[in-house]
């Protein structure tokens, strides 16, 4: 199977752009589909982590310096495929799969309406949506990070009929980059961006009044950090795996709808129980009781960061691994475009379609 991968403009698909969520995103797709053993052609900009058989440089570094002008990577806006960053990288990507696309290629995408010009520019292949926690889709084939973004985004878009083509496969991860830890030091953790959205009031708020040192690790306005939270800084991957490991919860207490909150996941493979907000991902990533405590009210999140010490880590850790490894998951993607390779042959009228997805 050959897949042409498309990176986003505004980063190198490396570690060090690691605040990019969409960039972690492809350097992990594309290391599941290597693991395939499909062809990928990489259609990224200069520096890059991701396994691939060839890397196309479709857009510079120090274009991407030029064109952003002071705005930091992970800001760079991924709605609007008229701005230069996509108009110059969608041109030449469009160009450069037209050199070297055969029949029933894919085209795999994770930037949404930004990259629909490529995929209209080549209507004989099929362009797959992979890992959608945005809501400027547009394929008719998707595959969504989680149940409640799927159902989020159809209401979205107004969509009252299901769709045959979509499907929820969740983030995936390589459980070795996590180290479990079964004995917690005194203290909660917060890793995300700084911002009103993402709860941080709520979470200093809490491990104040629940007498729990508080941790913060992100990127933002270090005005929010208050109650007497300690911020950490931004912080290499490493070291923020470090904390996590020895963190007693992971607190997550997101206001919006979350995608699916990867954090929450990777707490989890470190052993660390989750407190989070009682909607979005969570209801499908935290096991009430279990794997941590959802939360409605302020008195919940307090009692919650008291009681994760009665919670079973080892539990914690299996149940992570079992559901989000990328050796488990990615057999869920080998089955997706199976499926969708069936449509090149009776389309509609195909049978039997598990039985051949099997063999």
């Amino acid at each position: 199977m050959r897949i042409h991968l498309l990176a986003l403009p505004n980063v190198q698909t490396t570690g060090a752009y690691f605040l990019d969520g969409f960039c972690m995103a492809t350097i992990r797709f594309a290391t599941m589909l290597k693991s395939l053993g499909y062809h990928v052609t990489l259609y990224a900009s200069e520096e890059n982590d991701a396994p691939c058989d060839e890397l196309v440089t479709v857009i510079t570094k120090e274009e991407q310096t030029t064109i952003l002008n002071g705005l930091e990577y992970q800001h760079a806006a991924l709605t609007n495929f008229a701005a230069p960053l996509w108009t110059l990288s969608n041109n030449r990507t469009i160009k450069e799969i037209s050199k070297r696309k055969q029949a029933r290629d894919f085209i795999c995408i994770i930037g949404g309406t930004s990259q629909e010009p490529v995929a209209r520019a080549h209507p004989d292949l099929m362009s797959v949506e992979y890992s959608i926690g945005y809501v400027s889709s547009f394929s008719q084939y998707r595959v969504y990070e989680s149940h409640i973004w799927r159902a989020m985004t159809h209401g979205y878009e107004h969509q009252i009929d299901g769709r045959f083509f979509d499907d929820v496969i969740p983030l995936f991860f390589d459980p070795n980059e996590f180290t479990f830890q079964a004995s917690k030091e005194n203290f909660v953790l917060y890793v995300g961006r700084l911002i009103p959205k993402k709860g941080l009031s709520i979470a200093c708020q809490a491990a104040a009044k629940a007498g729990i040192p508080l941790k913060v690790i992100g990127h933002g306005d270090r005005s929010l950090v208050t109650d007497g939270a300690e911020y950490l800084g931004e912080l290499s991957v490493a070291e923020r795996n470090d904390y996590m490991s020895r963190a007693s919860a992971l607190i997550c207490p997101t206001l919006y709808i979350e995608p699916f909150g990867s954090v929450a996941v990777e707490a989890q493979m470190c052993g660390t129980p989750v407190v989070s907000t009682d909607f979005g991902a969570f209801v499908e990533t935290v096991e009430q009781g279990k794997t941590g405590f959802r939360c409605r009210y302020m008195g919940e999140f307090v009692q919650a960061l008291r009681d994760v010490a009665g919670l079973p880590r080892l539990y914690i850790r299996e149940r992570a691994v079992e559901k989000y490894a990328m050796e488990n998951v990615k057999h869920d993607y080998q089955r997706y475009f199976e499926r969708l390779m069936l449509l090149w042959e009776k389309g509609w009228d195909t049978c039997d379609v598990r039985k051949k997805a099997e063999e």
